[in-house]
């Protein structure tokens, strides 16, 4: 069924008003084959045997389940001023189905005539519109002018989630609000906020939300999902392995088996890792990344990481490219050449490593002889995991700001670091973290049994230079900064301490492990 809502912003009120129908999917045809045979008949001592037959009887049927989708009222905005942030009242979305693999509900903005995420004038005047925020912008506050976006509560209204943009109509991958995974009635509330600028002119904004929830099939692994992607996409595999680089928001939302596993390989250096859909609706890696960043173009084991392998999506960030190691070619493709090439040592010993706070290092434990989850993985600098030659930019806390944070990082394409925020150790929110440790240990503060387990396996591994402390201290780079321009947020465990997840500063010249989630 799918609603569409339209949205009309008056620089004083929004309102918006709903009209649709339901979309129903039928599944299930069945051939069921009647047969007889071999029919042995007995008379006293005499045994007589039957004539043999088969014969085919099919039968079919259709079962249609049902899903429905209604809204409370209408959406309004009371009181949208020149130069000042509103938000609307809530509607609920009800959705309700008889569907034993539950269903999915999604919104996108936009129609058929209007194929835009902006809000605009009557007269569709570009100079006066309200643009939509980005789909994973998660703010907690709109701070640009004349942007909109929406926010949804899954508990009556108790916890709201950060504001982020819809998907466009026509995307493939549309914004899913919500998900059940059997028959049920459920409730979701729904709102819009915008931002207006100082010279906003008055008048109607306007645009369509449509909310479309979607019956579905039998739950899949993440193999399944993968499987299914690259029949669709005529993809094959590499040295029998799907590609890290192939993992997108249709993969991993299509895996509804939590904590389903799979073994991919990085086409960078064709290292194989585990990875897994976890609990908090995301797909990680389970094991430490064990890349090695080669600085001379060539060296013999040199692999260039470009846009089309890497996480790297801004080129010009703070107009520091040539300090931050970037180039780009004619058809838009960036590389990065990392300043520093990783150093190989044994046993405990670090001497090469180069302690700055500005530029990359990295270092490899050529003597591991764990395989698997139980792999140390590299070591890496603050630098080194956003990709950069230079760190000295990013000097502004993004504790609460989230948007702020480098966007880009030497994971593999498609996949990001880790987001430490404003968080609670009661209910998960925006700290990726955090939501592992209330979905796999309990939102415990006292023990991080649950975190060293499967299917998580986080490990000890202490920080570098230092490896005084491997059996006792784990580290685990994330993108957000620290007010302070030579530290940045580490996801924190130290043994002794009995210690659940704490978010502590680390020194941007220190190394610590990572661990990259998909996009």
């Amino acid at each position: 069924m799918r609603h569409k809502k339209n949205i009309t912003l008056n620089l004083r009120s929004i309102t918006s008003h709903f009209t649709g129908k339901a979309k129903i999917i039928t599944l299930c045809f069945i051939n069921l084959i009647l047969s007889f045979t071999n029919i042995i008949l007995c008379f006293s001592n005499d045994f007589v045997s039957a004539l043999s037959y088969q014969t085919p009887v099919n039968v079919s049927f259709t079962f249609n389940p049902t899903i429905s989708i209604s809204m409370s009222n209408d959406l309004t905005i009371p009181n949208l001023a020149p130069g000042t942030i509103s938000d609307s009242n809530e509607i609920n979305v009800n959705v309700s189905t008889n569907n034993v693999y539950g269903y999915n509900l999604y919104a996108t903005v936009g129609n058929n005539t209007y194929d835009n995420t902006n809000l605009t004038d009557a007269n569709n005047n570009t100079n006066y519109t309200f643009t939509a925020i980005s789909p994973t912008a998660n703010l907690p506050s709109l701070d640009i002018e004349n942007t909109w976006g929406y926010s949804y509560s899954l508990d009556n209204g108790s916890t709201w989630s950060n504001y982020n943009g819809l998907a466009l109509y026509s995307s493939d991958t549309p914004t899913r609000l919500n998900k059940t995974t059997e028959p049920s009635s459920d409730t979701i509330n729904f709102k819009i906020a915008a931002k207006s600028s100082p010279t906003q002119a008055s008048g109607e904004y306007s645009n369509v939300i449509n909310f479309t929830a979607i019956t579905k099939l039998a739950p899949l692994t993440l193999s399944e999902s993968y499987e299914a992607y690259y029949i669709k996409e005529g993809k094959t595999k590499l040295n029998g392995y799907y590609v890290m680089q192939d993992m997108n928001k249709e993969i991993c939302e299509n895996a509804e088996v939590a904590d389903s596993e799979l073994q991919v390989i990085d086409n960078r250096d064709n290292k194989v890792y585990w990875i897994a859909k976890l609990r908090d609706d995301h797909c990680w890696m389970t094991q430490n990344l064990d890349l090695d960043l080669i600085s001379d173009p060539q060296a013999d084991n040199y692999v260039a990481l470009t846009s089309e392998n890497t996480d790297l999506n801004e080129y010009g960030q703070h107009n520091y490219t040539e300090q931050f190691g970037y180039s780009i070619d004619e058809n838009d493709t960036i590389t990065w050449l990392p300043a520093n090439t990783t150093t190989n040592f044994e046993g405990s010993s670090m001497g090469n490593w180069i302690s700055s706070a500005y530029a990359p290092s990295s270092a490899n434990k050529t003597d591991d002889t764990n395989i698997g989850h139980d792999i140390y993985g590299n070591w890496y600098n603050w630098p080194a995991a956003i990709a950069s030659n230079d760190a000295r930019p990013f000097g502004t806390s993004t504790y609460d700001n989230p948007e702020n944070n480098p966007i880009n990082s030497i994971c593999p394409k498609g996949w990001r670091l880790p987001i430490i925020t404003n968080y609670s150790t009661d209910q998960p929110g925006n700290n990726d973290f955090n939501n592992l440790n209330y979905y796999y240990n309990n939102g415990s503060t006292t023990t991080n049994a649950g975190l060293r387990a499967a299917p998580l396996y986080f490990k000890y591994s202490s920080t570098a230079p230092n490896l005084l402390y491997m059996n006792d201290m784990m580290l685990y780079q994330s993108s957000t900064i620290t007010i302070s321009y030579n530290s940045a947020y580490t996801m924190n465990m130290i043994s002794s301490w009995g210690e659940a997840p704490s978010y502590r500063t680390l020194a941007k010249d220190l190394g610590s492990s990572l661990r990259c989630l998909a996009r």
